[in-house]
């Protein structure tokens, strides 16, 4: 079958190839007929060298299909199910994460895309125990937007904290950003500061305007810390959303926030060491909240929310097409040109 393979260590190291269809591990897995396949920032980082991987290994894993084929122990799918699944296929089942229902966080967990083969294929092939079914009215090109839209919900809605009438500042105008102030907006927020840089003009800015920000600021244009000021009368944030991953804005969040306010971060850096102003922090009795992955619960919300407000999350897909234009969609998303790219497979 067609995927794209990242094959080898460096820098680029990425192509179409022809591999193996996969094949059922066990028989509680399913095989699914990739419908559409998402891009995710990971993806682009893994071909630019700049995260974990284990190649060669398919790229992808925020992905929709249909199942064609399933072991003999399955119980609650079915042959020709609408289906998404979350990035895992492994897990220990013993540890005190597994245990407790979180297997996201299971130290030995394997996940689609950089650790085993993902989703960026015609076929893929994943335990029963990880899928959720795509309700009726959802295209599969909006449903592969489940799993970042899962993430806004696992970080904000069940872990973070928002209040109704919060003032929130969202740092950073990429996908994870705009379904933050989306997903912030949509908990009560009463207002949702959402920044950028000049590249951000293109077409973030207007799909963030329309997913929930009220007011853009350009970090490269305005100080952001004086724009906080001004709206909030000097009083700061009730809660930063950190989703940038950079250092500058990472270090600066303390000084943006109320005192008692609340950081959620969900931006990773490049470097493992980031300063931040942890006395204005101690000082300021500030709440951090950060979270990795996603919760099994969190995907049939988002799901939920792509059915009742698929219109508008809809909008963060900005390209379509077939997975041979890889490499001018892969820049176009680096240079900011597009949002969200989906790979369609027939």
């Amino acid at each position: 079958m067609k995927a794209l393979v990242k094959y080898a260590k460096g820098v680029g190291s990425v192509e179409v190839r022809d591999v193996n269809k996969p094949v059922l591990q066990a028989d509680d897995w399913v095989l699914i007929k990739v419908r559409g396949a998402c891009i995710c920032g990971t993806d682009v980082h893994v071909w630019q060298d700049k995260f974990m991987y284990w190649p060669p290994v398919t790229l992808g894993h925020e992905f929709s299909g249909e199942i064609v084929e399933i072991g003999s122990k399955c119980r609650k799918f079915k042959v020709g199910d609408r289906v998404v699944a979350e990035p895992q296929i492994k897990n220990c089942g013993i540890c005190e994460f597994c245990r407790s229902g979180r297997t996201h966080m299971c130290m030995e967990k394997w996940t689609f895309g950089w650790r085993t083969d993902g989703s960026m294929g015609e076929y893929a092939a994943v335990p029963e125990m990880f899928l959720h079914r795509i309700p009726e009215g959802v295209s599969y090109p909006l449903a592969a937007l489940c799993e970042p839209v899962a993430v806004a919900v696992y970080d904000i809605a069940e872990h973070g904290k928002i209040n109704i009438g919060d003032f929130v500042v969202v740092q950073g105008s990429g996908p994870i950003g705009i379904l933050a102030a989306y997903m912030a907006k949509r908990l009560g927020a009463d207002t949702v500061v959402q920044t950028g840089i000049d590249a951000s003009e293109y077409c973030r800015f207007g799909i963030a305007r329309e997913l929930g920000a009220d007011v853009i600021v350009n970090v490269q244009r305005e100080k952001l810390l004086d724009r906080v000021m001004e709206l909030t009368g000097g009083r700061g944030a009730d809660v930063v959303i950190e989703t940038s991953g950079a250092p500058p804005a990472i270090s600066g969040c303390p000084e943006l926030l109320k005192k008692g306010g609340r950081i959620i971060g969900m931006g990773i850096p490049a470097d493992a060491m980031t300063p931040f102003m942890w006395k204005d922090a101690v000082l300021k009795s500030l709440e951090i909240y950060f979270s990795m992955s996603t919760s099994y619960t969190a995907w049939d919300k988002a799901l939920s929310l792509l059915k009742s407000d698929g219109d508008k999350l809809g909008r963060l897909i900005t390209w379509t097409g077939a997975i041979d234009d890889w490499e001018a969609v892969f820049h176009s998303l680096v240079e900011e040109k597009n949002v969200k790219a989906v790979f369609e497979f027939n």
